[in-house]
């Protein structure tokens, strides 16, 4: 029998995550963050949008978010994106801070998504691979993960 109260560590993640956040975004002082409500409220709006997940490949294969394309995808195809607001997200945020940071050097209208996917999971959100939903999300290892209950870390 474990010792641990399944309630207190499922919220003490959520701390854990909202205070990186936090730190990522006061680091990243100059990158414009949108929070996962208002990114959320945007899209239920009909606002013009592209998610951009920024991880590298072997993260994506484990999952996204839904309707997320990679950086390289975005980039490859700017211009169909150009009239949108770009909301970028990776873990936690810190990739996609520093990938938000560089284009705002190109002028486009682009947002840190505070908390990344760890928040998403944190909200009950879920996540897709190859068009199926799934609860599994890539965290870098077991020490990171900070997922909630009912998801699943995977790391290599």
């Amino acid at each position: 029998m474990s010792c641990i109260n399944p309630q207190s560590a499922a919220k003490n993640k959520r701390k854990s995550v909202e205070v990186m956040a936090s730190q990522i975004a006061n680091k990243f002082s100059d990158v414009p963050q949108v929070s996962i409500e208002e990114y959320l409220k945007w899209k239920s709006e009909g606002t013009e949008l592209v998610l951009v997940d920024v991880r590298p490949i072997e993260e994506r294969r484990v999952s996204i978010i839904p309707g997320a394309i990679s950086s390289k995808e975005f980039e490859s195809h700017s211009t169909k994106y150009q009239n949108k607001k770009v909301v970028a997200y990776c873990t936690i945020g810190y990739r996609s801070s520093e990938y938000v940071r560089k284009l705002k050097k190109k002028n486009i209208e682009a947002f840190n998504l505070k908390e990344s996917l760890l928040g998403w999971a944190h909200r009950g959100l879920k996540f897709e691979v190859n068009g199926v939903e799934t609860n599994k999300a890539h965290v870098y290892e077991e020490a990171w993960n900070f997922l909630p209950t009912g998801y699943e870390g995977v790391f290599e």
